[in-house]
């Protein structure tokens, strides 16, 4: 006899920023609850279902992804998702769906499965009043549990990036509020802190220019 599992509920009603958690989940009933619409996590046993992002958490996320999209396809270092709720299963029972990720290209697989397993080299997660200590709490120690290289808090409330990196035999913890803010993963990245927190913006093809050199 088949066993039906119930779907995540219509939460489009809710305009309050939300974070819905449902305990005893397992892949495969995540696989049967959650559409591509929808972003969701599965942390061992506990799905967590975020409320839609805000129209300046998208549009920051977006120029973070563009800019790194693009740098990564020009100079041809590796894969960058995100903006899509597009996950990755770091191991069993633990798939997230950062904001934005990247796998430095000797890990990308040809041709591109479904769905990507292992941990990213880099992560950028941008921090919101909904996710901020899920994010810096539970999400940063999964993250470091699998030895990502890599990982930037923007942080908009508090105008700073918090970057965890992977030095020697433990993580080192960096904050930049302003400047230049440089991976050590991908080679030759770098943003200027001041572009994420200007209104408007500056253009995204004069700040890939800025990075690549050309400018």
């Amino acid at each position: 006899m088949s066993t039906s599992v119930a779907r995540i509920p219509d939460l489009s009603g809710i305009d309050l920023p939300y974070m819905l958690r449902v305990y005893g989940v397992t892949e495969e009933m995540f696989d049967e609850m959650v559409d591509e619409d929808t972003k969701a996590e599965l942390i061992d046993g506990v799905l967590i279902v975020h409320s839609p992002a805000s129209v300046e958490h998208d549009r920051l996320v977006t120029f973070i992804a563009g800019l790194l999209h693009f740098y990564a396809g020009s100079v041809q270092v590796g894969l960058v998702l995100g903006a899509s709720n597009a996950l990755t299963r770091l191991s069993t029972g633990r798939r997230v769906a950062p904001d934005i990720f990247f796998f430095a290209e000797a890990r990308v697989p040809s041709p591109l499965p479904k769905q990507l397993e292992g941990a990213p080299d880099l992560v950028v997660e941008v921090l919101s009043p909904s996710n901020r200590s899920y994010d810096l709490i539970e999400k940063r120690a999964v993250y470091r549990a699998h030895g990502v290289r890599e990982v930037w808090f923007v942080d908009p409330a508090r105008r700073q990036i918090i970057l965890d990196r992977w030095r020697d035999t433990d993580y080192v913890e960096e904050t930049s509020m302003e400047g230049r803010v440089t991976s050590a993963v991908v080679d030759g990245f770098w943003i200027d802190a001041s572009w994420l927190w200007a209104h408007p913006r500056p253009n995204p093809l004069t700040c890939l220019d800025e990075i690549l050199g050309r400018k």
